[in-house]
């Protein structure tokens, strides 16, 4: 099921999120009249087209399938597709770390990408860090996404390296860019 919102008024209200296709986010349903609704998403109300069965008060996952300046389409997630796969990475000391996959070869894929796959390594010590390797017209593509402090500043420190173990791998071309994680802010009363 699809849920369609207006880009141009949620760059109005929420002109610091930016949507690409395979983010997933949480919205409550404010209110719903015929298939229209207002949806809250980090404490803004937005005008959204909704499909049947949903109804205020419903919270929905969604996942943006489509984020262009004409339109957005987000996809409904069931519960099934919520459960994301976790893996334990076991580390020094005793403590464990978490992969999870989070966006698979052809459901983000970009214009142009061959295949894309995007994981969230959870480590008790760095926090949540986002990877996004895609594979671009015979290139390779990554972005790294750490917390800001000591994890962004580690990632940065340690991009050369990265970039260089990636193009060893592959022996093709890689173009990196590692930028702060920005967790969204869910604030439901």
């Amino acid at each position: 099921m699809r849920v369609f919102i207006d880009p141009a008024l949620l760059k109005a209200e929420l002109p610091q999120l930016v949507l690409r296709p395979g983010i997933t986010l949480a919205a409550r349903v404010a209110e719903r009249q015929g298939s229209r609704g207002l949806l809250m998403i980090a404490g803004s109300a937005l005008a959204a087209e909704l499909p049947e069965g949903v109804k205020a008060g419903d919270t929905l996952r969604l996942r943006v399938q489509e984020a262009s300046p004409d339109r957005i389409v987000m996809r409904m997630e069931s519960e099934q597709q919520q459960q994301i796969p976790v893996v334990p990475v076991p580390l020094p000391g005793g403590q464990q770390a978490q992969l999870e996959v989070n966006e698979r070869e052809a459901e983000g894929r970009r214009g142009g990408e061959q295949a894309a796959v995007a994981i969230t390594y959870r480590s008790p010590a760095l926090g949540a860090i986002d990877f996004r390797l895609a594979l671009e017209g015979g290139a390779v593509t990554a972005q790294v996404r750490a917390r800001e402090g000591a994890p962004y500043e580690l990632a940065q420190t340690q991009a050369a390296e990265l970039r260089e173990a990636l193009n060893q791998a592959t022996g093709k071309p890689v173009q990196l860019v590692v930028s702060p994680r920005h967790d969204p802010l869910d604030v439901y009363a």
